[in-house]
Formats: structure tokens, C-alpha cells, sequence
């Protein structure tokens, strides 16, 4: 009988990396059982057969596809009057051709283009956020929260006296496990936008929201519950993802002052900064498992055989230290080329905002460095807090000394 790994536990995701290090020496292709399901659930923990794994159509996410009696596991299918339901009919949880066509509809409102003109106003972020820090303070919440946050709610359309109602209702459904809480949160947020896209058609305006009630493809558009869904979408993975992607990425170069001292004296060679900002990713990625996929039919991965309905999870995060595939995968090399990570998954359902994501990422480090090139933890790694989540890899605090560069 295999080993038991505690995965779902809050106490591992301090130390998560070095049970997937274990896992994918001695069980690569690992077979759990879900704490409250009691279904099982594999953890694929080696680069190439998560890659393969993300890209192999044999493994779906509609479980009404499966015969009902493996369907059944998994609930009596979907309420339509639970407000959860409104916001999960996304694109992380569609299959094609519903998925191929969300996808187009929404990529016509989120382009290269749009993405890059952004820039300045992030930078303007930034600053504005860095001016206000002295001293001690909590990173996460002076900086790695409220940059993307105000970022997409911007892009949204959101006013900023709303943003805090934005992260309540985030967190509570990302990260709260009471149903009633995180149905609350839903109705709320479904509410909320009800109104403003009311005021979006009434009154149109250069804003993502706008965009995305005016999408249209080949005689298709995004109906009411796709467009709930969506901003939900935009609003978690544009901002969550984000946040984990500056604190980890920070936590990682205050570990590592020697590396910290050559990103600061790299600060002005842009090739630099990205390959920098694409280390943070690999090393301690924003993002710990895909989503879920079910096999839609019997499938075997080495001499393992996933039988048809079992839920399979990529560890994006042991994928990314396989070292197989990367040379001293635990060391943290800013400089590390080729760097072929799969921090934003791959495959159809590759991160949409990867583009939104790296480009604050690049913006938000170098110029949290330019401000405080001697920033350095506040607190031992073993007290800070990890947020209890198996699918987002991110800090609750940060806590850090600033001390303002000399001018």
C-alpha cells in the first residue's frame, strides 16, 4: 500500500516542496484519496507527464460525460439556483467546443495590446504604494495585494471605494470552507455586477467590462451566467495569482541576498529582469496544482492505470523542480537559461492572464527594489502563515524592514 502524504493539510504548504520531492522519487504518479469525497485523486508530480497530462483530451472536467454511475460520485450534478453555480461556469471548468469558444470570445477583450497599455499605470501603482511604506510592514498587504487588485478592478471599471468588497468576497470563496459564507459571497458578488452591467449598457465605457458585453465571434456571445462567471474569473486569477507571484517571488530573494544583490544591480536590463521574474515562477510558483480533470475513460501513464471518473491533479509545483528537466532544480538561479516552467499550466487551458501577470510581476519587483534594495524579512520562514489552499500557493503576511534607497 502506497504512503499516505499530507497534502490537503495547512501545515504543509510551508513545506510542500519537499513532500512533492518525495513523491516524485518514490511514487511519481501518486494515487490519494480526497479527505471528504473519499474519491480518489492522482497527483502527477513529474514534468513531461504533467505536460502530457495537460495536453491529452482523454481527461475532461464535464462529468455529466461519464456513465452516471461514475458520475454520481461526484454529487447530484449542478443547482442551478446555487449562486455558486453562477460563478464556476468558467473557463478553467469547461470542456470544448463551450471552452474554445468562451476562450475566443474573451481573448478579443484581453489582447497583447491592452495588456501593454496598461504599463504606465501599473508603474503608477507601484510607486504610489511604495511612497507609503516605512519601516515594518506586512508586504502582502501594503503591496502584493493592492497592485493587482487595483489593476483589474481598473480594467473592470470597478471604483476604487468598492475594491475592499472585492477582496472579501475573493477570499471568502477562494479560500473559506463554510457553504453558506461562500454562497453568500456569490450572491453578493452576482449582484453587484447585475447592477454595474446594467449601467455598462446603458451607459458604455473604455473598460474590460464593456468589452466583454460587446464580445462577439462569428454570431456568438458570452450569455449572462459566462459573463458572471468570467469577471469572476478575471478577478481571482487576475489578481490572486499575482499576489503569490510578488510575495513568493520577494520571499525568495530575501532567502537568497546574494541573488537579491545581482537583481539589484541588474535592475535596468529588462532581459534580466524577465529572466529573474520567470526563476521566481519556477521556483515557488503562484499556483500549486491545475485545476481538477476527470478521466473520461481508462487511461494508463506509466505502469499506472487511471481508471475512467478519477479526478487527476498536476503538481505544477513538483513539475517545475523535476530534475529531470532543470539542473539543481532547488537551487534559486536568476539567471537559470533555458527555464521551460509551467507556473501558468499548458495546453487549452494555459493561463489566460499570463501575459497581465508577468508584466507586473515585472514591474512591481524591480521597482519594490529600486525603492528598497535592502529589504529583507521580518520574521523566521517556519512562523509565516500559508494560505490553506492546494490550488494557490500564496502567503497570508509578509512581513519585512524597509529602508528607503539613499538618493
Amino acid at each position: 500500500m502506497s504512503k499516505t502524504y499530507p497534502f490537503w493539510e495547512t501545515e504543509s504548504r510551508g513545506i510542500i516542496h519537499s513532500i512533492y520531492a518525495e513523491v516524485r522519487a518514490t511514487d511519481p504518479i501518486h494515487r490519494a484519496i480526497g479527505p471528504v469525497s473519499g474519491n480518489p485523486i492522482w497527483f502527477l508530480t513529474r514534468y513531461d507527464d504533467c505536460v502530457n497530462f495537460l495536453k491529452d483530451n482523454r481527461f475532461g472536467k464535464d462529468v455529466k460525460r461519464l456513465p452516471k454511475e461514475k458520475s454520481m460520485r461526484y454529487g447530484p450534478g449542478i443547482d442551478p439556483n446555487d449562486p455558486l453555480t453562477a460563478v464556476n461556469a468558467h473557463l478553467l471548468n469547461i470542456d470544448p467546443p463551450d471552452h474554445t469558444r468562451l476562450r475566443a470570445l474573451v481573448h478579443k477583450a484581453f489582447t497583447p495590446r491592452m495588456v501593454e497599455n496598461l504599463r504606465p499605470r501599473i508603474q503608477q501603482i507601484a510607486d504610489e504604494l511604495l511612497n507609503a511604506m516605512h519601516g515594518e510592514v506586512d508586504l502582502i498587504a501594503s503591496y502584493a495585494f493592492p497592485l493587482p487588485i487595483t489593476v483589474i478592478a481598473e480594467m473592470l471599471g470597478v471604483p476604487v471605494s468598492d475594491q475592499e468588497k472585492f477582496k472579501s468576497w475573493t477570499k471568502t470563496l477562494l479560500f473559506d470552507t463554510d457553504l453558506e459564507r461562500s454562497q453568500m459571497a456569490a450572491m453578493e458578488f452576482i449582484n453587484y455586477m447585475n447592477n454595474m452591467m446594467d449601467e455598462r449598457r446603458a451607459s458604455p465605457q473604455d473598460d474590460l467590462l464593456t468589452a466583454l458585453l460587446n464580445a462577439e465571434e462569428a454570431g456568438d456571445k458570452l450569455n449572462h451566467e459566462e459573463l458572471l462567471s468570467m469577471i469572476f474569473l478575471l478577478l481571482v486569477a487576475g489578481h490572486e495569482t499575482t499576489v503569490n507571484l510578488i510575495g513568493n517571488g520577494m520571499l525568495a530573494l530575501m532567502q537568497h541576498p546574494d541573488q537579491q544583490a545581482q537583481l539589484v544591480a541588474a535592475l535596468d536590463d529588462d532581459e534580466a529582469v524577465k529572466t529573474a521574474i520567470d526563476e521566481m515562477l519556477r521556483y515557488n510558483g503562484p499556483v500549486e496544482t491545475t485545476t481538477f480533470r476527470v478521466a473520461m475513460e481508462e487511461v494508463r501513464i506509466s505502469d499506472m492505470v487511471i481508471e475512467q471518473g478519477d479526478m487527476v491533479l498536476a503538481a505544477l509545483l513538483a513539475a517545475n523542480r523535476d530534475p529531470a528537466v532543470f539542473d539543481n532544480p532547488d537551487t534559486f538561479d536568476i539567471t537559470r537559461t533555458p527555464n521551460r516552467h509551467i507556473a501558468f499550466g499548458t495546453g487549452i487551458h494555459y493561463c489566460l492572464g499570463a501575459p497581465l501577470a508577468r508584466l507586473e510581476g515585472q514591474i512591481a519587483i524591480p521597482a519594490l527594489l529600486r525603492h528598497f534594495p535592502q529589504i529583507e524579512l521580518n520574521a523566521a520562514y517556519d512562523d509565516l502563515e500559508w494560505n490553506p489552499s492546494l490550488l494557490l500557493h500564496g502567503l497570508k503576511s509578509l512581513p519585512v524592514r524597509v529602508v528607503a534607497a539613499k538618493q
